[in-house]
């Protein structure tokens, strides 16, 4: 089993605030997880940074915005696309 966890870092915030977490039968299906978690919760929270981990992987995504004001959520999905350790 492979863990993973989500997390913001809100303004103003000195720490990040792991809200999600799971885990999965093995890397890539905790990976999925993770990105799907992230995904909610970047529409959740709106422009923050926000961490992602899976097993030894972290990753940082601070989202965008769209010339219309929107967010950009293009490339969220890819993130942690391959497995870098372990």
């Amino acid at each position: 089993m492979k863990q993973w966890r989500v997390g913001v870092l809100r303004s103003g915030a000195e720490n990040v605030a792991w809200t999600d977490h799971g885990e999965g039968s093995d890397w890539e299906s905790a990976r999925d997880a993770a990105v799907e978690a992230l995904h909610a919760r970047v529409l959740a929270e709106g422009r923050q940074e926000f961490r992602v981990q899976v097993a030894e992987n972290e990753a940082y995504v601070f989202p965008g915005e769209t010339a219309d004001g929107e967010l950009e959520l293009t490339g969220i999905r890819d993130v942690l696309s391959q497995r870098y350790s372990g």
